[in-house]
């Protein structure tokens, strides 16, 4: 800002600084949203905050009435163009309605629709579709250097909707575990259903139940009877485990303390599980690439090897659980597993281990088959010695 530009007060000052995406909860965090944006479009990976997303805008639009809307599915792919016609969209958004004078439109699975029609939707992004309003559901991130993208960045909303971490950022390595976005949004999303509950109890759902945010909402709502049949709004683990199966998807963490608690024949079970239905990378994207699993899988073992060698270093100089947990070798929650690990992964261990890690990421970047290094691993890993 420059000079002595005043504040705009009304609806103005909901609106976003122009140029760029919105972050989800900046934009849920606004006490209104007037005025709307005749076109958004929701990128990201997080289907279920995408879901509220619209629910927020459905409210903001029709208020308590009915809402005229209209969803479509956009082609798979760009070698379906053609299957969605602009035509069709815009006389949806421009045909007037004898319930609403608003309507809304969304079109999930957009991507291949903007790349073939976006230029065609620029000039309706400044004058409107006449009372209509259109939603565009992206899994990834648009192109901000397109055409369409730089106008709906300034005369529409781009809303990030990223699927929140569920630790800490790596760099921050003395922070407890419970300290993630997910956690946070946790503890947020059970406050909406009248349930307190503390970071480390919130952690405790999610950590035994995944991280899929559909999926924890139908458990807190789970939990939200139990206290309420029973007046109360405090959650504590032994409620939650009354309520929550462990409905956990395999995940590279879990497969690594499956394997480095010596349950070799579950752990590979669950790498082969991990190979057949892909992971989530650290921004959220689903890949299936088997090379991509792999490097994933290795760059998240040897960290924790290291910290396994770095504890039997430490107890051969006769310090034990407190010195580890002070220098940010384990969180306190997670001690007991730690010492079984301890057990499970002797020194002699441990250092042909690390070296055998660099070998198979060598392997691998080297053309290796990556399923068959990392099972072969898998099986050496819990071999007894």
């Amino acid at each position: 800002m420059r000079g002595t530009k005043p504040v705009a007060k009304g609806p103005e000052k909901n609106r976003k600084p122009k140029g760029g995406p919105i972050a989800y909860r900046a934009h849920m965090e606004r006490k209104t949203w007037a005025p709307l944006a005749a076109a958004a479009a929701l990128v990201g990976p997080a289907a279920f905050l995408k879901s509220l997303w619209i629910e927020r805008f459905k409210t903001e639009l029709f208020g308590t009435g009915s809402p005229e809307l209209r969803r479509f599915q956009g082609p798979a792919n760009e070698r379906q163009a053609g299957e969605l016609p602009l035509s069709t969209v815009l006389d949806e958004l421009r045909t007037p309605s004898f319930f609403s004078p608003s309507r809304l439109v969304i079109v999930e699975r957009a991507a291949a629709f903007i790349a073939e029609h976006g230029d065609g939707l620029v000039r309706f992004l400044g004058e409107g579709f006449g009372g209509g309003h259109l939603i565009l559901l992206v899994d990834g991130k648009l192109d901000g250097r397109t055409r369409f993208a730089k106008a709906l960045a300034e005369s529409g909303w781009i809303v990030e909707c990223a699927q929140p971490f569920d630790r800490p950022p790596p760099w921050e390595t003395n922070v407890p575990a419970w300290q993630s976005e997910l956690t946070h949004w946790v503890v947020e999303r059970a406050a909406t259903k009248r349930v307190e509950m503390s970071p480390q109890v919130a952690f405790f759902l999610h950590d035994r139940a995944g991280t899929d945010l559909a999926t924890l909402d139908e458990e807190l709502e789970k939990l939200s009877t139990l206290l309420a049949s029973r007046g109360e709004k405090q959650a504590e683990e032994s409620a939650i485990l009354e309520v929550v199966g462990d409905l956990r998807e395999d995940s590279i963490f879990q497969v690594i303390e499956l394997l480095l608690e010596g349950k070799r024949v579950d752990a590979v079970e669950a790498l082969g599980r991990l190979f057949e239905r892909g992971v989530h990378t650290d921004r959220g994207a689903l890949t299936v690439d088997a090379a991509s699993i792999s490097l994933l899988f290795l760059g998240a073992l040897l960290p924790r090897l290291r910290a396994l060698r770095r504890a039997h270093a430490m107890s051969r100089e006769g310090q034990g659980a407190a010195e580890w947990v002070a220098a940010g070798i384990v969180q306190r929650p997670f001690l007991a597993r730690f010492q079984r690990q301890l057990r499970a992964v002797p020194p002699a261990k441990l250092v042909r281990w690390i070296d055998r890690l660099y070998d198979v990421d060598r392997a691998i970047k080297s053309g290796g088959p990556p399923e068959k290094l990392l099972e072969l691993l898998a099986v050496e890993f819990g071999a007894a010695g």
